[in-house]
């Protein structure tokens, strides 16, 4: 993967997480509903995440979270690793299909694109936080 692209996803990826709606706006994929699209982007960025941490993220039960990683891991794209030391912890990483996956859902857009839309949304991002401080 091109490291410049690779360092415009990440960039990308950290100001859409801000504000979720942009996600669906943005990055549309026809075999993933938009939590597990951002559940994808939570584990690039993360490198892995325990269920109970998906779960605080998405403000769901741990059983929800649980079938969403059960809908990925059928489709391939992240596996559940056990710790050696403690085999009660889980831990959700993505599969090398999925970091393809996410790097295809940019795959129509060039550096710079990515680089004018992440501006924008950092923007906006930026401005819902001064609108909170003011109410």
């Amino acid at each position: 993967m091109d490291e410049n692209k690779e360092r415009s996803i990440h960039h990308f990826i950290v100001e859409v997480l801000k504000n979720t709606r942009l996600n669906s706006l943005l990055i549309h994929d026809d075999e993933l509903s938009d939590n597990l699209v951002l559940l994808l982007y939570r584990l690039k960025l993360a490198g892995y995440m325990k269920i109970t941490d998906i779960s605080a993220a998405f403000h769901l039960t741990p059983a929800a979270a649980t079938n969403m990683c059960d809908k990925l891991e059928r489709m391939g794209l992240v596996e559940r690793v056990r710790l050696n030391e403690d085999r009660r912890v889980v831990r959700v990483t993505l599969t090398k299909l999925g970091a393809e996956k996410i790097y295809a859902m940019f795959a129509g857009l060039s550096i710079s694109q990515l680089e004018v839309i992440t501006s924008n949304i950092e923007a906006i991002n930026n401005s819902v936080k001064a609108i909170e401080q003011i109410i």
